[in-house]
């Protein structure tokens, strides 16, 4: 998803950095590029782009990343917080079972990660104004009937509070933030993941309101979106993009 992200934003005009902590991750999942790396891909498009490896979660690593960024680029005006995900057992992630390591390392992946962008980037943003759309999830507002996603959820749902919050905080500085709530989305990381988790199933799709699983444009044009002036008045709201699956109970 966070390069479907870079690639609709370079398309727009925009010079592109992407931060991961890994950024060869996408071979890992079978997920095959157009060129040698995300950043060569978007280099094609016509835009500057920037691959910049770091734990997110470490903040003297986020504050190094966003440094070289500026320097750059020179400015910063857009932030799309990607970094997280359900990455422990979920047999093990429920809201009774859930260790310390494993909630330690959901909230450092999902939340941390978000704080510590965030903050490192808001500087800059007041410079001009700006925008901050932050990934969220629609387990923040509902769980299956085993709270498989509790604490991913619970990591998920800090997010959301944390950006109406940074909403509040930011608005007088024209920078606005506003979050968005996938649901069952088929990215390569989750095909590549659906058998084992019992994920993004014919049956979960029929469940759907829509009758389908998401596919990544749904979530790019709701990003498209929120970083244009066609939501030049919008800030510290959450667009669940799910086809209506919080409308139902499976």
């Amino acid at each position: 998803m966070g390069r479907a992200h870079a690639q609709r934003l370079a398309a727009l005009g925009a010079d592109v950095a992407i931060i991961d902590i890994d950024l060869s991750i996408s071979a890992k999942y079978g997920e095959k590029l157009t060129a040698e790396t995300v950043p060569d891909e978007l280099r094609a498009i016509g835009v500057r782009a920037l691959g910049i490896e770091a734990d997110l979660s470490v903040a003297d690593e986020v504050r190094d990343a966003v440094d070289e960024v500026v320097r750059e680029f020179g400015r910063i005006d857009i932030l799309i917080n990607n970094a997280g995900g359900a990455i422990t057992p979920i047999s093990e992630s429920s809201a009774l079972r859930s260790s310390g390591e494993d909630r330690a390392v959901l909230f450092a992946a999902n939340f941390e990660t978000t704080v510590n962008m965030c903050q490192a980037c808001a500087p800059y943003l007041m410079r001009q104004g700006g925008v901050v759309v932050n990934i969220s999830t629609i387990g923040a507002f509902m769980d299956d009937l085993n709270a498989r996603f509790a604490m991913y959820g619970a990591a998920k749902a800090a997010v959301e509070k944390y950006s109406r919050s940074l909403a509040v905080e930011l608005g007088p500085h024209k920078v606005r933030v506003n979050c968005i709530a996938p649901g069952l989305i088929e990215t390569p990381r989750v095909k590549a993941l659906a058998a084992n988790r019992n994920l993004a199933t014919e049956d979960q799709a029929s469940a759907i309101p829509l009758r389908r699983l998401g596919q990544i444009e749904d979530v790019v044009g709701v990003m498209e979106f929120l970083v244009s002036d066609l939501s030049a008045y919008v800030t510290g709201e959450s667009i669940k993009v799910a086809g209506g699956h919080t409308l139902v109970t499976n």
